[in-house]
């Protein structure tokens, strides 16, 4: 019985836990462009393990400010010993130094405190260490925010593109079913007709069936179950590209998310280089303990009870160690692997921005020239299905133009892939 009461409610529970990453449609149940890549990022496991990335990372930026602070301890022991010689307590203990003349019973309170007055350096690099490694983050939660959209409009411009293909494959089935097959003479004709028509259904048919597997994929970016009825907002149009190429790089040394990863990383490199070096540096604490002991609780608060000490040290400690030079040797090398690997990214950034454009031009340049031709060759259509001579014939001028159809809308996707190709390879979307 208990059992079954648990069960729902861990169920609910769940569920609780999930609904933050999920963000809730518009009041219309349409979907836009915008409004799926901002589902798609909030729902993004790599983006929400990023987002997290940032608070750890702001908490060590917290943890290394507290480096200079002066540390704090308050401790306190109960102790009964039977000793014929001298003895110390552990550092569990607090290394306390034992008589054989003490009581059997003793108790003691000590609050001391500890004050870095000179790390060599090392404090600071530590603070500036996290404070990279937390510009480091939010570069890191950018890359993945950046991935997560791109899938999201490749995948929201698939489910246009099949939703159009659909939409085209239904127009000419339609027209071509109104034509009879068995009005042919020629038995041969006949076939072919009907051959024509079973093609244009099953084109149909797997036109339904894409647009499924698309819809199906967008609805796993945004988090949604499979079959869940959504409303795709838009049309399948070419969104030129405005923008020279030299602008595209200038724009991608500036916003790409990886470029500014590596940047920080550079920095991060110099600091390990300094903190290499201030390992030859002395290392300067200051120190006080207060405390007071006694042989029994309630004589720790009479001052007439209780003996008093305090210590204040002054405490200089100076580095001998063989690897110093060593360490450093390392660090430097790391240094130049991490130049040699931000040159090799800026290279592959190049190269990216001026193939995403080029692939971008010749798609839009190739879009605008099938439409074209098709809107000719529709015209061409119109004229002649009038005065079409069989069936057969105009079957055949359907089928010639709806794959000129088929081609266009593919172009058009195409130009939109290459678009978004683009987007991400200079890290900053394009003007619409």
């Amino acid at each position: 019985m208990r059992n079954s009461t648990l069960i729902p409610l861990l169920a609910a529970l769940s569920l609780l836990a999930v609904a933050p990453c999920a963000r809730a449609l518009p009041d219309n149940g349409a979907l836009t462009l915008d409004e799926a890549v901002q589902m798609a990022v909030g729902s993004n496991p790599a983006a929400l393990a990023a987002e997290q990335d940032i608070i750890i990372a702001k908490q060590r930026v917290k943890e290394a400010r507290f480096m200079s602070l002066p540390q704090f301890s308050l401790s306190g022991t109960a102790s009964r010993a039977n000793l014929s010689y001298p003895s110390v307590l552990g550092p569990e203990m607090d290394e306390r130094y034992l008589d054989p003349a003490i009581s059997n019973s003793f108790y003691t309170l000590r609050v001391a405190a500890l004050q870095p007055l000179y790390a060599g350096g090392k404090n600071d690099n530590t603070l500036k260490l996290a404070k990279t490694a937390s510009n480091q983050a939010k570069v890191n939660y950018e890359t993945a925010r950046s991935d997560a959209a791109m899938a999201a409009k490749r995948s929201f411009y698939k489910v246009l593109y099949r939703r159009r293909l659909k939409k085209a494959a239904e127009e000419w089935l339609a027209r071509a079913a109104a034509l009879d097959p068995d009005a042919l003479k020629d038995p041969l004709e006949a076939i072919e007709a009907r051959a024509l028509l079973a093609g244009l259904s099953a084109r149909v048919r797997a036109s339904a069936s894409e647009l499924d597997s698309a819809m199906a994929e967008l609805l796993r970016l945004i988090n949604r179950e499979p079959g869940y009825r959504l409303k795709i907002e838009g049309e399948l149009e070419l969104l030129p590209v405005t923008d020279g190429v030299s602008q595209n790089l200038v724009t991608a040394m500036e916003s790409r998310p990886d470029l500014k990863s590596e940047m920080y990383k550079a920095q991060m490199d110099d600091i390990a280089v300094s903190m290499a070096l201030v390992r030859r540096n002395p290392t300067i604490y200051l120190g006080a303990s207060y405390d007071a002991n006694a042989y029994k609780p309630s004589a720790l608060t009479d001052s007439a009870e209780r003996s008093d000490n305090w210590v204040a040290s002054l405490a200089i400690h100076f580095p001998l160690s063989y690897d110093i030079w060593t360490q450093v040797r390392q660090r430097k090398a790391q240094q130049r692997q991490g130049e040699l690997k931000r040159v090799e990214l800026q290279d592959k950034i190049r190269f990216e921005i001026l193939a995403a454009h080029k692939e971008a031009l010749f798609e839009q340049d190739e879009a605008e020239k099938r439409k074209d031709e098709l809107e000719r060759l529709k015209e061409d259509y119109k004229t002649a299905a009038s005065s079409a001579r069989t069936p057969l014939s105009e079957l055949r001028a359907i089928r010639a133009v709806s794959e000129m159809e088929r081609g266009c809308l593919q172009a058009v996707y195409r130009q939109l892939i290459a678009r978004v190709r683009l987007e991400w390879a200079q890290g900053r979307d394009l003007p619409r």
